[in-house]
């Protein structure tokens, strides 16, 4: 059985349970679960291989791995871990019982002896080696990337290897430990990992101008920097390609924005700066098949709302958010922190693999056609975030919301106007393809605008890996690109602003305005298979598709499950 897809499968069954804080003691052992069968081997010595500690490496293995964490002569587990900007959060534990003989993984690069039983368990343990962590409420914590010493794996020592992390921390090669199949759907479609110094080291932000995947669909994104900090007056990026794919970055330019201290401020989707001073959560959130989530919905804590709903009638998935509306409010901000799920990600590899060795001509033609053709056939196919307002005409479409990524939360902020509004309370209508989207936060803030002062900053210098200054590539929406066109490229951006220290009473947040577009690179083979690609015209079939494998796929794990 493939185990990438039944890995894929559990984690798509079990996310919104896995993520709740009831079930977090539980978490670790159905990650176990979930990681079985493993392959066979007749090998039972294994060995220790140190891993980079970075944002990406930390986001693919709380994916998918058990933590154990080491403290001096503690250990104990983390739960649900899941990493925040610079801070690796989870619920602390104790070791579950069954995983105490596995606490210890010895010196590096020795062989310890387990039963050939025991690799289903120690292939899936991460030994997180830390100086400290913060407490915070109930059994939560919180540790800095900057605390983490050391990450350890454990892998079978026979000089083969299936999944290890190269490339900076993200590209796949061999490793004994199998990684589920999400993880291996990540080389296959992303976009520009885009880093952040915060005066001591880059950590992970996000990904640009995510979905933008032939020339026509080139777009501009607006993506917050949380966490960058400038030494003196200069601030720092990295933008790098890691996956199998060709970048192409026509601008890259830091807007910082200086604002009132009690304020924090988000860009739209068309860079239109505003200030959220009261944001209020929702009275209601319903999903389509009745269910009110709004206790999810109140903080950004991962607990997220999933779209993996079935509604009956074919109905779309859809969450129903209700705001009161304070009286004389003209204007709002819908405040959301989303992100692509990596179902999506998994989904589109095996839409790509039909077109066989016919995809790069595929590809070609894409490139050809419309971006409005283009981006017609992804609302028709639900992959955008869809916002609806209802007003006296009815539910009216005020924004839909391209994807930006599976690795990293985005905080988004959606204009909406009230003048057609006329009830007492606001509602809005979030609609998206089934397991396409995760929501983990939504407010409505109609406070004015405060004033603001934005400055563009034009890159001081932009040194790729080979030293040549590609600031001339970026400084403008001139047809002229920085080009990333394989793995391990990368460029070291340095922004100068001109403004003093931030006045008392304020405070500053940075933001990366890109305008990109990528392409993957795929070498399949065989022929295309013709009648499933022609049902991918059909208005839905994403959606359609998305649910057969769902099921497919649960099938898988039911059989697997019932013969062991």
């Amino acid at each position: 059985m493939n185990h990438a897809l039944l890995s894929a499968c559990l984690r798509a069954r079990l996310l919104s349970v896995l993520r709740r804080r009831p079930v977090a003691r539980l978490f670790s052992w159905f990650t176990l679960l979930a990681m079985l069968p493993l392959h066979l081997s007749c090998h039972n010595f294994y060995r220790t291989r140190s891993q980079e500690v970075s944002a990406p490496v930390l986001t693919t293995l709380a994916a998918s791995k058990v933590f154990l964490v080491h403290q001096g002569s503690l250990i104990w587990q983390l739960a649900n871990p899941r990493l925040n900007s610079e801070m690796l959060e989870g619920t602390k534990t104790e070791l579950y019982e069954p995983l105490t003989k596995y606490d210890q993984t010895g010196a590096q690069g020795t062989s310890p002896r387990y039963l050939l039983k025991d690799k289903k368990v120690v292939l899936n343990l991460v030994h997180v080696y830390i100086s400290e962590y913060q407490e915070g409420e109930g059994s939560q914590i919180r540790i800095p990337v900057a605390a983490i010493q050391r990450i350890d794996l454990v892998e079978s020592d026979t000089g083969k290897t299936t999944a290890s992390y190269l490339l900076g921390g993200l590209g796949i090669a061999a490793g004994v430990f199998v990684l589920v199949g999400i993880i291996v759907a990540l080389t296959k479609s992303s976009c520009p990992f885009v880093y952040a110094y915060d005066g001591s080291q880059y950590h992970f932000v996000g990904e640009a101008y995510g979905g933008a995947i032939f020339a026509p669909l080139e777009r501009d994104d607006y993506m917050p920097v949380p966490g960058i900090q400038a030494v003196g007056q200069q601030y720092r990026l990295k933008l790098s390609n890691e996956l199998q794919e060709r970048q192409f970055t026509n601008l890259a330019e830091l807007l910082v924005v200086e604002h009132p201290a009690n304020t924090n401020v988000l860009l739209d989707q068309r860079g239109g700066a505003h200030t959220i001073s009261r944001p209020q959560a929702a009275v209601s959130a319903v999903s389509a098949a009745g269910l009110d989530c709004s206790p999810q919905l109140r903080a950004p804590d991962r607990n997220a709302f999933l779209f993996n709903e079935e509604p009956a009638n074919a109905a779309p998935n859809s969450l129903t958010l209700t705001f009161d509306k304070p009286a004389q409010a003209s204007t709002a901000k819908l405040v959301l922190r989303a992100q692509n799920s990596l179902w999506l990600d998994y989904l589109y590899g095996e839409f790509a693999k039909k077109f066989g060795s016919y995809y790069t001509a595929w590809a070609l033609k894409e490139k050809q056609l419309p971006a409005a053709e283009i981006n017609r056939w992804m609302l028709d196919q639900g992959l955008p975030l869809k916002v609806y307002v209802e007003t006296k005409q009815g539910w009216q479409l005020v924004e839909h919301i391209p994807t930006v990524g599976p690795l990293a939360a985005r905080d988004l902020l959606i204009p909406i106007d009230l003048a057609n509004v006329t009830s007492s309370q606001v509602r809005v209508k979030l609609e998206a393809g089934f397991m396409f989207w995760e929501l983990d936060y939504a407010a409505l803030d109609s406070s004015p605008d405060q004033p603001i002062t934005l400055e563009k900053c034009l890159p001081q210098r932009a040194i790729d890996e080979k030293g040549i200054d590609q600031r001339d590539n970026l400084a403008a929406t001139d047809g002229r690109y920085l080009q990333q066109l394989q793995p391990g490229t990368e460029v070291t951006l340095s922004y100068q602003t001109k403004r003093a220290a931030p006045a008392a009473q304020t405070r500053r947040t940075a933001f990366l305005h890109t305008r990109g577009y990528y392409e993957h690179i795929r070498r399949y083979e065989g022929l295309p298979n013709l009648p499933e690609l022609y049902a991918f015209r059909k208005p839905g079939r994403f959606v359609e598709f998305s649910k057969e494998k769902y099921h497919e796929m649960a099938q898988q794990l039911h059989l697997t499950a019932m013969q062991r």
